[in-house]
Parts: C-alpha cells; sequence; structure tokens
C-alpha cells in the first residue's frame, strides 16, 4: 500500500506577515490565494485564517477607519432623528398658521405676505 504524502509543514502566522510586510494593501481574498498558491498541499481553516490574519493587520499597525465612519453617522443619524422628534412647533401655533393662512388667502399668499414683511424689517 501505498504511504500519503506528508502534509505541506508551514507556519501561517509567518505567511501572512511576510505577504502583509510586502504589500499592506492585500485583502484577506488576496493573501488567502497567495498563500494556497505558495503552498498548495496545506489546508488552511477560514476560521483561524480570518483570526490569524487581522491580529497581524492589528500588529503591524494596518488599520481600518471604517469603524469611526460607521460611529460619525450614527451620531448624525441620531442627531437628525432627534431633531425631527422635538420640534418646536405647539398646538396654538398651529392654530394661529391655520388662521392666518384663511384670512391671507392660501399658502402663496401667506409666503408672499412673509416675504414682505421680512423684507421691510429692519435688524
Amino acid at each position: 500500500m501505498a504511504k500519503k504524502s506528508a502534509a505541506t509543514e508551514f507556519n501561517m502566522s509567518q505567511a501572512i506577515r511576510e505577504l502583509l510586510t510586502e504589500n499592506p494593501k492585500l485583502s484577506s481574498t488576496e493573501v488567502a490565494d497567495a498563500i494556497t498558491a505558495k503552498y498548495p498541499g496545506a489546508t488552511i481553516n477560514k476560521g483561524s485564517f480570518a483570526v490569524g490574519f487581522y491580529t497581524i493587520r492589528k500588529k503591524l499597525g494596518i488599520g481600518s477607519s471604517k469603524r469611526g465612519r460607521r460611529v460619525g453617522v450614527r451620531v448624525a443619524k441620531a442627531e437628525a432623528r432627534k431633531t425631527a422628534r422635538h420640534s418646536k412647533v405647539d398646538f396654538a401655533m398651529l392654530q394661529s398658521a391655520a388662521k392666518f393662512l384663511s384670512e391671507v388667502g392660501g399658502a402663496d399668499a401667506a409666503l408672499e405676505a412673509i416675504k414682505q414683511v421680512q423684507a421691510v424689517q429692519v435688524q
């Protein structure tokens, strides 16, 4: 009976480190493809590879700034929701606006009247 060929022994973290040192902009799929091309007989666990890849990137100082942007977007959305929720218009103001619209004769006339009042006011 024929013997099985020995599995290719390699240090996955060392291989990842070498590739990222050469080109820090490589993605995880590109690094995985390069390792499988260099060590065709090796079996690579995808979970272990992902952990190793991102840990080595962190240790080499190759970081992603996506997290900061995402937090900033969340803050902006929260502020927009907050201002939309808490408008300063109460029911009495709405009633007076409706009365003004009916007296002036419609929204277009009301806008024109407001523009004229603003033009006349001295600030």
